[in-house]
């Protein structure tokens, strides 16, 4: 069984669960932005919850070729039968997810099955790309994924306040900042009051994480994602709650975020 791609705007790919273990390679660990929906639509349609399958962010369109069973995060499982369409739109989130009962045929390259662009694995889904369905479900029951979007997120102090001048968290943590179009899967860029950093302070490359706020020298923070760079220099602030990183990923492009500290120096 399969569905063919009719039309693909924006970004769309087909995400698992990310690869583990070859940050040493310069491979980061990438992966679903919001690991918590793709897990949700896995489960509504019976797959494994690391199944692969295909992020939105933008629209997509796709016909079946033969009858398959197809959710979202936001419909429960229907049967597209042969030569029904589906549309699917990322809005009011920054991005969503489509499953096909027996997850995505995707070829596994380093533990993975992902499309991860920043380390050269895979393309994005054009027109007219066939999907086929995958392993199988799986049998196991497993409770639905609660989940909610929210503009309040926590984040931890980071490892660089040496770098910043003294009152650069309560800056951070005034205002909300907004989440900028020029964003991507690498890194979302925030706007908003401007970081006060230390001009004496020598950016130092080091490893990095996915969550890690870092501050380029014009003070506007950016916010790693999952295809981040391994290493960088610019200092880093502060680092999202890991728990709370896929309600951070999941604010539409244009929307705000407020920070809240988890804890404090």
């Amino acid at each position: 069984m399969s569905v063919v791609v009719v039309r693909a705007f924006g970004l769309c790919t087909v995400q698992d669960l990310g690869r583990r273990g070859h940050m040493h390679e310069a491979v980061p660990p990438g992966g679903a932005l919001v690991r918590e929906l793709l897990i949700a639509t896995n489960r509504s349609v019976g797959n494994a919850d690391g199944a692969p399958a295909v992020e939105v962010l933008g629209q997509l369109v796709v016909r079946a070729t033969a009858d398959v069973v197809v959710a979202t995060d936001r419909t429960t499982p229907v049967v597209l039968r042969a030569g029904e369409e589906l549309v699917i739109a990322s809005e009011p989130l920054r991005c969503t997810y489509v499953a096909l009962a027996g997850g995505i045929a995707a070829p596994r390259i380093l533990d993975g099955r992902g499309t991860l662009l920043s380390a050269g694995l895979g393309a994005p889904l054009r027109n007219g790309a066939t999907l086929a369905t995958g392993e199988g479900t799986d049998p196991t029951t497993r409770a639905l994924v609660a989940f909610s979007a929210g503009e309040v997120v926590h984040l931890h102090p980071g490892p660089d306040l040496d770098a910043f001048a003294r009152d650069a968290l309560a800056v951070l943590v005034a205002a909300p900042y907004r989440i900028s179009p020029s964003s991507d899967r690498v890194g979302t860029r925030l706007a908003g009051a401007a970081l006060p950093r230390r001009a004496d302070y020598r950016e130092q490359s080091r490893p990095m994480v996915q969550g890690a706020l870092e501050v380029p020298r014009d003070g506007q923070p950016i916010v790693l994602g999952p295809e981040h760079p391994t290493t960088g220099g610019y200092p880093i602030l502060a680092v999202i709650a890991n728990a709370e990183l896929g309600r951070f990923h999941a604010i539409r492009l244009g929307g705000s975020v407020q920070f809240a500290l988890t804890s404090s120096r």
